[in-house]
């Protein structure tokens, strides 16, 4: 059974970032399996660099996303991108100097709360509000 699933409660209706939302699913679903593999620092510093990666390629699609809708909120929400990043750095970072699986199991709460908290209520600010103006939008910003 899978650590976190995905269910139609994250559906943003931007197919791109749904898509992406899914593989941050995959990567927390791969952290929950190095735990009870043993978590091996090498996994955990695999997985900490796709985290990296994955944060750097979304968040950059998002905030290009507002800026082309004109999205009122999109500097707050660049402010929670700014802060899970950080938070991904500093996880990444203590790999290298703490017990493994005690940081593991602490990024994997982390990231499962702020997922929920994120997708649920920042990001289904973001789909209200192309829902609401999507008679402005004739079509999907190019990303």
């Amino acid at each position: 059974m899978a650590f976190m699933e995905w269910d139609n409660s994250y559906y943003t209706g931007v197919d791109i970032f749904d898509e992406e939302h899914k593989k941050l699913v995959a990567i927390i679903n791969d952290l929950n399996a190095a735990q009870e593999a043993g978590c091996e620092k090498t996994e955990l510093e695999f997985i900490c660099a796709r985290l990296v990666e994955y944060t750097a390629l979304h968040f950059r699609h998002e905030e290009m996303y507002f800026a082309q809708c004109d999205y009122p909120e999109a500097e707050e929400h660049k402010g929670f991108h700014d802060a899970l990043k950080a938070a991904v750095f500093a996880f990444r970072d203590r790999v290298q100097l703490e017990n493994c699986p005690s940081v593991a199991e602490e990024l994997a709460q982390f990231l499962r709360r702020w997922y929920h908290v994120h997708i649920l209520v920042e990001d289904a600010k973001y789909a209200r509000h192309l829902k609401e103006h999507a008679h402005l939008y004739a079509r999907r910003p190019e990303l």
